[in-house]
C-alpha cells in the first residue's frame, strides 16, 4: 500500500510538472501567435510616478524619469546628504524620510549643546559629524536587475523537481535577465553574510534609540543615516547630550503589521531573533526550515520581523510555513522587500476580505486559496506592463487553484497596464488595481488613518 501511494503521489507530481509547463509554454504561443507579443516597461514621468505629496521639497529632487521594470519604479533622489536610487513607492518614502531624519542630524550638530557635547567628546567626532552635510555620502544606488528575475527563476523551474530549502548562503549569486552576472554578486556569499551580520549586531542600544526619535529604520541599508546615528550616538553618551527631537511615527513600510516598529526599536538582534523565532514555531514550522530562515543574509532584523509577523497574521492558514522557503530563494534587498510586502498584503486580505484556509507556495510570492476555494494573488507593485514573466507568472498561478474552481483574482497595490489588464482578464483574472488606496480609506473608516 505504501509503495502505491508513493507511485501514486510520484505520478501526480509529474503531471502536475509537466501542466505548469505547458501553461507556461502555452502562454508564449497565443502571445506569440497573435502577433502582438510582449510590451515593453516604459520610463515614466515623474510627476506621474510619484506620489503628489512627495513631489515637492527643499531637501531633495527627484529626476523627471523614472524608469519601471515591468513591476516597480525606480526612483533616482539627490539630496546634500548624496545620491541614492529607491525601488518601489514604499521604499521611496523610507529614502526619503531617511533624508529628513539626516538634515534633523545635521541641524543638531550645528546646535550649542552638541557643540559643547562634541567638544567633551573629542573634536574629531564633531568633525566627523559635520562633514555629512559638506562631503555627501552616496548610499544604495544599484543597477536594476528587476523583480521579473523572481518570476523567470521559478518559471526556469517548472519542469524541474527544485529543492526550495537549499541554504541561502549558498545561493547569493544569479545572473540577471541579460546572463550577466551582479557586480554586487561578486563578493562570495560567506563575506556578504559574514559582514551583514556583523553590521546588524553592532547596532546599539543608544543607536536604536536615536532611530526611534527620527522614526527610522535602525537596521536600514542606507549607510550615510547610519554612520551619522552611531556618531550622534557616540557623542551623547561621551559628552552627556541631552537633546530630543520630535519623533517622526513608526518606521515607514511597517505600519500594515501592527507593534513592529516598537519591537525594532526597543529589542536587540537577539531579542528580535527569539521574538521570530517563537513565532515561526508557533506556525507549525521545522526547526531546519527555522535554522535557514536565519541564515538568510539578505534579511535584517527588521525584515525577518516584518515577515514573521505577517506570517503569523495568517492565522489558521495551512501551508504558511512555506513562506519561509520561499525567503531562502530573495537575491537581492528588491526582492526580500517585495515577498514581505506581498505576505503582509496577503494577511491584510486574510482579515478584511476573505478568510484564507490555506496559501499555496509554488512561485515567487504565495497565493491565498479561501474557503469557497477561490484563488487569491496579491501583488506589492508600483505599475504592471504585460512582459513574459508576468505572463508566465499568470499561468503558473493559474495552475494553482483548487480542482474544480477556476475563480481566481489579482490584486495590485498600484496599477497595470490596459494591456496587461485585458490580458489578465481575457485568460480568467478578476483584477483590482490601487490597492493601496483601498486599504488607505479603510484604516479612514476604521478610524487607524
Amino acid at each position: 500500500m505504501k509503495q502505491a501511494r508513493s507511485h501514486n503521489m510520484r505520478t501526480t507530481h509529474a503531471i502536475s510538472k509537466i501542466a505548469i509547463s505547458f501553461l507556461v509554454l502555452w502562454t508564449t504561443i497565443l502571445s506569440s501567435a497573435a502577433g502582438t507579443g510582449f510590451e515593453s516597461p516604459r520610463t515614466l514621468k515623474a510627476k506621474n510616478a510619484v506620489p503628489a505629496d512627495l513631489q515637492e521639497s527643499e531637501l531633495y529632487t527627484i529626476d523627471k524619469r523614472v524608469k519601471n521594470d515591468g513591476y516597480l519604479n525606480y526612483y533616482d533622489v539627490k539630496s546634500d546628504y548624496g545620491e541614492v536610487q529607491a525601488i518601489g513607492k514604499a521604499q521611496l518614502r523610507i529614502r526619503i524620510g531617511e533624508i529628513g531624519a539626516l538634515n534633523e542630524l545635521d541641524k543638531l550638530s550645528k546646535s550649542e549643546v552638541f557643540l559643547k557635547a562634541a567638544a567633551d567628546a573629542g573634536m574629531g567626532q564633531l568633525k566627523a559629524i559635520q562633514s555629512f552635510a559638506t562631503h555627501p555620502v552616496s548610499t544604495v544606488k544599484g543597477i536594476p536587475a528587476g523583480i521579473g528575475r523572481m518570476f523567470n527563476r521559478y518559471s526556469r523551474q517548472a519542469g524541474d523537481a527544485y529543492d526550495a530549502t537549499v541554504d541561502a548562503t549558498k545561493n547569493m549569486v544569479s545572473p540577471d535577465e541579460t546572463g550577466e552576472e551582479d557586480p554586487a554578486d561578486k563578493k562570495s556569499a560567506t563575506e556578504t553574510a559574514t559582514d551583514l551580520s556583523k553590521k546588524f549586531l553592532g547596532v546599539s542600544k543608544a543607536q536604536r534609540a536615536w532611530s526611534r526619535k527620527l522614526g527610522t529604520d535602525p537596521y536600514s541599508s542606507n549607510e550615510a543615516l547610519n554612520a551619522a546615528i552611531k556618531e550622534v550616538a557616540w557623542a551623547e553618551r561621551l559628552g552627556k547630550l541631552g537633546m530630543k527631537l520630535t519623533p517622526i511615527p513608526k518606521i515607514p513600510g511597517a505600519n500594515i503589521i501592527e507593534d513592529v516598529s516598537n519591537a525594532v526599536w526597543s529589542k536587540d538582534p537577539y531579542e528580535l531573533q527569539d521574538l521570530n523565532r517563537a513565532r515561526l514555531t508557533a506556525t507549525g514550522a521545522d526547526e531546519e526550515r527555522i535554522d535557514k530562515f536565519f541564515t538568510n543574509p539578505l534579511l535584517s532584523p527588521t525584515q525577518q520581523t516584518l515577515l514573521t509577523a505577517a506570517i503569523a497574521e495568517l492565522t489558521d492558514v495551512k501551508g504558511r510555513s512555506g513562506i519561509l522557503e520561499q525567503s531562502a530563494n530573495t537575491k537581492t534587498e528588491a526582492e526580500v522587500r517585495f515577498l514581505v510586502e506581498s505576505v503582509a498584503l496577503l494577511a491584510w486580505y486574510h482579515h478584511n476580505r476573505e478568510p484564507l484556509t490555506a496559501v499555496v507556495t509554488d512561485a515567487a510570492i504565495p497565493a491565498g486559496i479561501t474557503e469557497d476555494g477561490t484563488l487569491a494573488v496579491l501583488f506589492a507593485t508600483d505599475h504592471v506592463y504585460w512582459i513574459e514573466t508576468v505572463a508566465q507568472a499568470a499561468a503558473r498561478y493559474a495552475s494553482m487553484s483548487p480542482p474544480g474552481n477556476e475563480t481566481r483574482e489579482i490584486w495590485f497595490l498600484g496599477t497595470v497596464s490596459k494591456r496587461c489588464n485585458k490580458e489578465l482578464t481575457t485568460s480568467g483574472w478578476k483584477t483590482h488595481q490601487n490597492l493601496l488606496d483601498i486599504m488607505q480609506k479603510q484604516a479612514e473608516v476604521d478610524g487607524d488613518g
